[in-house]
């Protein structure tokens, strides 16, 4: 038989233990968001592989050492580097195509940061080849032997959902879906059209955009990137492209919207989350619909 007070105790201690339990979360949540976690890496086998030892190696060697003492890279978040050994003379000289870019929120010694561990990372998950490609939820960084300045890269996409549809959804289900690709529209046409005034002296679109809207009793907040080296044009048809090849990543078909998803590639990426995952304050572009 339990007494009173063993009873009361335990009354108190349910609604502890479930505050205890919400601030575990909320602080999972608030850790995955400042935490740079690895995503995916794709090696190019059809780039062929390099020897050690190889000039070719000594150029990439020799480009991402150049690219990481590149402040106005890191400042800016992003760098196409076009490099090659003008010490070597050759009839025509080995190339090494370089593309890193930040998520938009992120500057400086993050963006930095993220560039050191993608770079370490790269080579130990592709260690002999002549192309490959890494993504991390605050960087994106690329080597090739050929040439992908303003070119839109369909072959390297990929989509990671939440499997779990929104519950309840079956009460709003088509009208969520346009709001989203409404949403997902206005956040593109905006990257493509204002600039980041976080960077100055820079009048280029900023290519990237985030917000948030309300959906029903909850938020939705949304992101939409694409590499600088590609024209506003090219990034419209990017994100288009994938927002297509996609649709069953974020789609629940009859059901609705899943929880979140997000689409990764070398020229564009869009994400949407329940929750934020972006720095609204170092966020340029950022939106309240």
């Amino acid at each position: 038989m339990y007494s009173s007070f063993s009873v009361s105790k335990r009354l108190i201690l349910v609604p502890i233990l479930v505050m205890v339990a919400q601030v575990v979360l909320m602080r999972s949540v608030l850790s995955l968001n400042m935490n740079n976690a690895y995503v995916e890496h794709k090696c190019s086998a059809n780039q062929g592989e390099y020897k050690l030892g190889s000039h070719y190696k000594k150029v990439l060697d020799s480009g991402i050492q150049e690219l990481s003492k590149d402040n106005e890279a890191f400042r800016g978040g992003f760098v196409y580097m076009d490099h090659t050994d003008i010490k070597e003379v050759r009839f025509e000289p080995e190339r090494v195509y370089i593309t890193f870019q930040c998520r938009g929120d992120i500057y400086g010694p993050r963006c930095r940061s993220c560039f050191a561990t993608a770079r370490a990372e790269l080579f130990k998950r592709c260690p002999r080849d002549k192309g490959a490609i890494i993504w991390y939820d605050h960087c994106l960084l690329e080597f090739s032997s050929i040439s992908t300045s303003g070119k839109i890269n369909y072959d390297d996409n990929f989509c990671i959902d939440t499997a779990r549809a929104r519950p309840n959804a079956k009460t709003h289900t088509r009208d969520e879906v346009l709001e989203f690709l409404t949403l997902i529209d206005n956040l593109t046409n905006i990257a493509v059209t204002k600039r980041n005034n976080f960077v100055k002296d820079v009048d280029k679109p900023a290519l990237y955009a985030a917000g948030e809207k309300r959906f029903g009793n909850k938020k939705m907040y949304v992101m939409v990137q694409c590499t600088k080296d590609l024209t506003p044009k090219a990034c419209v048809e990017c994100v288009s492209h994938n927002v297509i090849q996609f649709q069953n990543c974020y789609e629940n078909k009859p059901v609705g919207l899943k929880i979140g998803a997000r689409v990764f590639g070398r020229s564009c990426n869009f994400r949407f989350e329940r929750y934020p995952f972006v720095n609204a304050k170092t966020s340029p572009n950022y939106m309240k619909f």
